[in-house]
């Protein structure tokens, strides 16, 4: 994020869209157990932003993540 807003002003927007999932993801306890949209989205981010997911959150619980063991970049 840009520190003041004279560089904000020269921010370039980028949308994508992605397709998304319907399956409950709440027990997933890796990668491979998400679905494949859910899995090519965090291939997405990694690729996007140059580094690797570590954790990945499946619902509101604190616990509710795992360790990304396998990330793409």
């Amino acid at each position: 994020m840009p520190a003041c807003y004279s560089d904000l002003v020269r921010v370039k927007v980028h949308t994508e869209t992605l397709p998304g999932w319907t399956e409950d993801i709440s027990q997933c306890k890796s990668k491979a157990s998400l679905p494949s949209n859910a899995q090519s989205y965090i291939e997405f981010i990694e690729r996007e932003v140059g580094v690797p997911i570590s954790w990945v959150g499946t619902g509101p619980e604190r616990e509710a993540m795992f360790l990304n063991e396998s990330p793409s970049v």
